[in-house]
């Protein structure tokens, strides 16, 4: 019986890992659109103007990245880890973000206009003039966080008292 629960919980594994495929066209172009890169290990990488709109890297460990002007529009990030990561003037536009870790990451002119954001935690990152529009933040930490000329446009719930 614990031959069988095994052998289960490692086909269950291996369904929830990234597509290799996708993985070498985004070390081969920097691009990777649409792709599956869920649970994928891309920390530390230049993931400098990568367009990963539409992708789902869910549960991806992006911790230490370099992303600047990255577009993660419609992407699924949920669980995603972003820590200490450099991601100035990304696009997280209709993107779901639910309990991503953006702990220390530098977030300048990031725009999160429409995304789903839920119990993200943003403490000790800076978001100097980052965009909101249409977002709950209401279940996210700003514990430390610089909000510096952020901007928040309508519709925007539980705006950071720093």
């Amino acid at each position: 019986m614990k031959k069988i629960v095994y052998i289960l919980m490692l086909c269950a594994n291996l369904l929830l890992a990234f597509s290799a495929k996708d993985l070498k066209l985004l070390k081969e172009d920097g691009d990777c659109p649409k792709c599956d890169l869920s649970y994928a290990n891309l920390s530390g990488m230049d993931l400098t103007m990568s367009d990963f709109t539409d992708a789902n890297l869910s549960h991806a460990d992006l911790t230490n990245t370099l992303a600047h002007k990255a577009d993660f529009s419609r992407a699924d990030l949920s669980y995603a880890i972003f820590e200490k990561s450099n991601i100035k003037g990304a696009k997280f536009n209709d993107a779901t973000l639910k309990n991503v870790n953006f702990f220390e990451a530098r977030i300048w002119k990031g725009d999160f206009s429409n995304a789903n954001i839920d119990k993200c935690n943003f403490d000790e990152s800076a978001l100097g003039s980052a965009i909101f529009k249409n977002n709950n933040l209401t279940n996210s930490t700003f514990k430390g966080t610089i909000l510096y000329k952020t901007i928040y446009k309508k519709g925007v719930v539980g705006i950071p008292k720093n």
